[in-house]
């Protein structure tokens, strides 16, 4: 019997130091989809292993020792009739029905062998892929993570060729917009002049943003430097409760995939997701909440 194909995946199928994140997403959701395959096939082999050890523990309960085999003779023989003919007949149809039983528990004893070691197999083979999970997983974060810090560095760069084109063709410094001195407050201010720009997975400005690169910007008009990444983020800055939000604070959504900037009045700014564009939203937008942090 083939308990398991398909699931034998290895990190050999896919190179993490060259792949992207999304190429490592992919692997990793193949690398589940076996896992759920294997599992749903582990639970198969034990239901049939339980339906052969039910047979053999009824032989086991009615023909198994000399007392079971003795008090169902004792009963077959009184059960017949009186003459010697119907005593004999009864006690050779019993011994058939006990040797009919005895190959069924047999036959399911040889395939409750077969069962255990295919799952003994299932088993080693679902081990196998928790271990290629988890080090997917691990590749998958460090990838984003390196994207993230490629996409801010990149951003920085573009920002000052254009800081410094901007200087060398004498443009007028009232072009660059003044925020306040307070950081939250700038950062609010900051947020609220990219409004309807576009939503670019790893931007961080100055025209297109994603969540966490929003929100490094923001803060960078005060010199604070954040990193862009919301896990990052949110191990940067500090916990507060929901009843001490001032704008500028921090929310983060969806088990840290998200975060936007408070704004006051229940009300939050932020880059939603692709084909979508920089924008206000209540603070209770669908997503589940995972927590306050303020800078």
């Amino acid at each position: 019997m083939t308990a398991f194909s398909g699931t034998q995946a290895d990190a050999a199928d896919i190179d993490y130091t060259a792949a992207s994140a999304s190429e490592i997403e992919a692997h990793l959701a193949d690398l589940e989809a076996q896992r759920d395959t294997a599992a749903a096939d582990l639970k198969g082999l034990q239901t049939r292993l339980d339906a052969a050890q039910t047979v053999i523990d009824a032989a086991a309960a009615e023909y198994g020792s000399s007392n079971a085999q003795l008090t169902v003779v004792t009963a077959a023989v009184e059960s017949a009739e009186d003459d010697l003919d119907a005593k004999v007949s009864t006690l050779v149809a019993y011994a058939q029905e006990q040797s009919d039983k005895y190959e069924e528990a047999q036959t399911a004893s040889e395939t409750a062998d077969e069962l255990t070691a295919d799952i003994t197999t299932v088993e080693q083979q679902i081990a196998d892929l928790d271990g290629q999970i988890d080090e997917a997983e691990k590749a998958h974060d460090e990838a984003e993570a390196a994207e993230a810090a490629a996409a801010a560095a990149a951003a920085a760069e573009s920002e000052a060729a254009a800081s410094s084109e901007s200087s060398s063709s004498g443009s007028d410094s009232g072009s660059t917009p003044s925020y306040s001195a307070d950081a939250a407050t700038a950062a609010v201010e900051f947020a609220r002049d990219q409004l309807g720009e576009s939503y670019v997975y790893g931007a961080a400005g100055p025209d297109t943003w994603d969540c966490s690169g929003l929100v490094q910007g923001a803060y960078a008009v005060s010199g604070i430097s954040l990193t862009h990444y919301t896990n990052a983020i949110w191990d940067e800055t500090s916990a507060i409760d929901r009843s001490d939000l001032k704008p500028g604070d921090l929310v983060f959504y969806n088990g840290l995939g998200h975060m936007a900037i408070y704004i006051g009045d229940g009300q939050v700014i932020h880059a939603p997701k692709p084909g979508d564009v920089v924008k206000v939203a209540d603070l209770d937008m669908g997503m589940s909440i995972d927590g306050y942090r303020r800078v």
